[in-house]
């Protein structure tokens, strides 16, 4: 499921220089090899000679080839219309990947008020910008996280985790690390097996809790 994602996001980093890039005007040019070449004309008669037309062949930036800019004189300043479509497309994935609706809003605003009015300096790389912004959304929504430690301290013994997730999300060892970092900090543990669904996951459970020493209680 993580590796369908990591795919897909990969594909929108790509739209997402491909669009940036467009904005700046710059694309790179062909390597020398590959530029077209023209057969040599018949001899003429000598006539004045016209300024050579600019090679126009060129390659679609992308983020596999690590594309850059390679005007470095001047700024580009991000507009809506630049992003639009590759923001909906993150907007589908994240979706379809059973990311909530209101988590999928927040990051698609987050990732465009920081991209949207954004002076980007040409000769800067795209992939560590739209990276860069991506992983801000995304801890940007996921906030600094929980002080567990500071939790259980504070709330009434015995303090009571639930773990829940759609299979093959790492449930079973999460609750064995975390059943681990509570020990290391002199707690004491005791894991309650309620996986009713999924054949093994009991077992698995009660393996992970004996080579840590944690009492497992079961239907």
């Amino acid at each position: 499921m993580f590796d369908s994602l990591k795919k897909k996001l990969q594909s929108i980093k790509t739209k997402f220089a491909s669009n940036i890039e467009e904005a700046a005007g710059v694309e790179p040019a062909l390597p020398a090899a590959e530029q077209p070449t023209e057969p040599e004309p018949a001899p003429t008669a000598p006539s004045p000679q016209e300024p050579e037309a600019p090679d126009v062949a060129r390659d679609k930036p992308t983020f596999f080839n690590k594309v850059k800019v390679l005007v470095r004189d001047r700024e580009v300043l991000l507009k809506e219309k630049d992003i639009e479509e590759p923001l909906f497309e993150l907007e589908m994935v994240l979706l379809e990947s059973d990311v909530a609706l209101p988590v999928t809003d927040e990051i698609i605003a987050r990732m465009q008020g920081d991209l949207v009015g954004r002076h980007k300096k040409i000769g800067s790389s795209v992939d560590d910008l739209v990276t860069s912004t991506l992983r801000s959304a995304l801890c940007g929504v996921l906030g600094e996280g929980l002080d567990l430690l500071e939790y259980v301290r504070e709330n009434e013994r015995p303090v009571k985790i639930l773990f829940t997730g759609v299979n093959g999300t790492g449930k079973t060892t999460t609750v064995a690390k975390v059943g681990h970092y509570l020990q290391e900090n002199d707690f004491s543990v005791v894991i309650g097996a309620g996986d009713t669904f999924r054949a093994g996951a009991i077992e698995q459970l009660r393996t992970h809790a004996d080579r840590l020493g944690i009492k497992v209680i079961q239907h």
